[in-house]
């Protein structure tokens, strides 16, 4: 409970409230945090929580195209050499969900 007595939101339903209020950017930084806590084993809540969140932002972001983009610029910024530790970490995290989620085909390989 809160200190107003009400209920406290999970970590899904935190998202979905904010989903509509954030840019893709931020909603793909909340992305990439949620990537952390199930990865790093780190739970705000549970992993549940956090794997419910990470799914309603993949779908939020993969239907506005910006997955797709995303993917396209994680190559493009690991490549540059300029990224802090975490960054290429997140990035790297990232690629390889993507990489899962969409296998490059023959053709596109």
């Amino acid at each position: 409970m809160t200190e107003t007595g009400e209920p406290e939101l999970t970590v899904y339903q935190h998202h979905l409230a904010q989903l509509l209020k954030r840019d893709a950017g931020e909603n793909f930084r909340a992305l990439l945090v949620q990537a952390r806590h199930i990865a790093g084993t780190s739970y705000e809540t549970t992993l549940y929580g956090h794997q419910q969140a990470f799914r309603l932002l993949w779908r939020h972001l993969e239907r506005s195209g910006y997955l797709r983009r995303a993917h396209r610029d994680a190559h493009t910024r690991l490549a540059s050499g300029h990224t802090t530790p975490d960054e290429r970490a997140d990035l790297e995290l990232f690629l390889t969900v993507y990489g899962q989620v969409h296998p490059p085909t023959a053709a596109g390989a």
